[in-house]
């Protein structure tokens, strides 16, 4: 976190970047989360969605410093849909990750989204997540490439957190980290403090994720 960034942010922020999970970088990865049968189910769903997704392609980011500016990228998406929703708007996940952030969080509306990261190249540019999603579970559905590869994979600049996206472009490599969960994991994001990209897709390496936004405060 840089030194002048911490007065800017409202008091909300200020608790997710001086909580547990800030204090790990801005991200950690949860076992487990979805369980066995919800993973099933959230996978089916997501794939009978994905014939009705929307191409998102965007060959240059706009520049923007802060949140919710227009990163560059090339994936699918879809909204979810009744197993999501139910996810989603579960009270207990909402509990639990209240407990993991040490901050209430909260859903930001009824329901999510699923991103198809499936042909070569398919990414996500440098961003901050929107103003209504301070913290992200990223839920990861399917991977054919495998822990081991970074495809499709998320890169942090936990050195920037709590920074805006001009620190970034200024010193691209300090404190760049590569988070890669696999299905039947989670990674909890400080999306709104945590710059972030995700990795082009490398061939044979398509990749499946369900996204929720949770508001902290």
């Amino acid at each position: 976190m840089t030194a002048t960034t911490s007065t800017m942010l409202p008091d909300a922020a200020l608790r997710l970047l001086h909580g547990p999970v800030g204090a790990a970088g801005g991200v950690v990865v949860i076992d487990g989360l979805p369980d066995g049968r919800l993973l099933t189910a959230l996978l089916e769903e997501a794939s009978t969605a994905y014939p009705t997704s929307d191409r998102q392609e965007v060959d240059v980011d706009d520049g923007a410093p802060g949140r919710g500016g227009t990163p560059a990228r090339r994936l699918y998406t879809a909204g979810g849909g009744p197993v999501q929703d139910a996810f989603y708007g579960a009270a207990w996940l909402s509990d639990y990750l209240s407990s993991v952030c040490a901050t209430r969080v909260r859903p930001t509306g009824t329901r999510g989204s699923y991103s198809y990261y499936v042909h070569v190249g398919d990414h996500l540019g440098l961003h901050l997540d929107i103003e209504a999603c301070d913290v992200t579970l990223i839920s990861v559905l399917r991977d054919d490439a495998g822990a081991e590869e970074p495809s499709g994979g998320l890169l942090v600049h936990a050195a920037h957190l709590g920074a805006d996206l001009h620190a970034v472009r200024r010193a691209p490599h300090d404190g760049l980290g590569l988070v890669k969960a696999v299905p039947g994991q989670s990674v909890v994001l400080l999306g709104g403090l945590l710059p972030h990209e995700t990795v082009p897709v490398e061939p044979g390496g398509a990749r499946l994720i369900s996204a929720l936004c949770f508001a902290a405060g």
